[in-house]
């Protein structure tokens, strides 16, 4: 007993934790406004936590006001899984969605070596628009497709914004792809980040199937999405930072929808900087 005892006072005066130790559980949260001619229209709550090699996520979405009133949604959902600096092995995902007057609609997700088994309540028309067991490889549901990309999985010198990912979610089948414009300062209102280097890419947003084919045929004109994105230093990640979303926005024919960065929160302490931690929490 006295030898295991030193042994545990040597590794911690060394600062390495023994290998079966438990991992250390490292948090991200971060509140994002969405606003439609700078007004606003509604909000997104979004946190996971890295122990390890797993991943676990939770997001929470939902308009208001008037102009929110247009879209009328709200979605909840979560997702577990691996996570390493290859990428992510998604093991679970459920969302529970309401849009307008239509019932709450729930999806859940578990994977089996990939290959994931799909529950809907109520059930829903998978035939009509279906998407084949080949195009579901190699995709993800949003919630791991988003952890992907914050822990740039995809993401090196050349491609600072990651290349994006593939999402299956459970009805749909499509690409979300980055194109690495340039590096540029970041301004925004509120001062988040503010001088901070930002990588600005252009998204682009690429249906495969579970749409009337028309729409997988035609890819016309589709809106301008661009995205502003930072390196946020965190050593519990598999590269060593996030990949964080400061502010995205669409130029649709009537106007912008911008989503916007509020307020970020690593291992529990506010950023308002890329760099260091700045702000702890009381």
């Amino acid at each position: 007993m006295l030898k295991i005892y030193c042994l545990l006072m040597a590794f911690a005066a060394a600062g390495v934790a023994p290998a079966w130790a438990d991992p250390v559980s490292h948090t991200f949260e971060a509140n994002y406004s969405l606003s439609f001619w700078d007004i606003g229209f509604g909000h997104i709550q979004y946190s996971n936590a890295l122990k390890g090699n797993s991943y676990s996520a939770s997001a929470h979405f939902a308009t208001q006001g008037m102009m929110g009133f247009f879209w009328k949604s709200i979605i909840d959902a979560t997702a577990d899984g691996g996570v390493d600096a290859h990428g992510v092995s998604p093991a679970d995902y459920d969302s529970h969605s309401r849009y307008r007057d239509r019932p709450l609609q729930q999806v859940k997700f578990t994977y089996d070596n990939s290959d994931p088994s799909v529950y809907f309540d109520p059930p829903v028309d998978l035939i009509r628009f279906p998407v084949t067991r080949e195009q579901q490889k190699g995709a993800m549901d949003p919630m791991s497709a988003l952890i992907s990309i914050l822990v740039g999985a995809s993401a090196d010198s050349k491609a600072p914004c990651g290349t994006g990912a593939q999402v299956f979610d459970g009805r749909r089948r499509y690409d979300v792809q980055f194109t690495y414009i340039k590096d540029e300062k970041l301004y925004l209102d509120h001062g988040l980040f503010q001088g901070s280097n930002a990588h600005l890419c252009e998204l682009h947003f690429v249906p495969i199937a579970g749409y009337p084919q028309r729409l997988v045929m035609q890819r016309r004109d589709p809106p301008k999405m661009f995205a502003d994105l930072v390196d946020v230093a965190e050593t519990g990640t598999p590269n060593g930072h996030y990949v964080v979303p400061v502010k995205v926005w669409a130029e649709l024919s009537l106007g912008t929808v911008t989503v916007t960065l509020d307020t970020i929160k690593v291992d529990g302490e506010k950023r308002l900087t890329a760099g260091e931690r700045n702000s702890p929490v009381e």
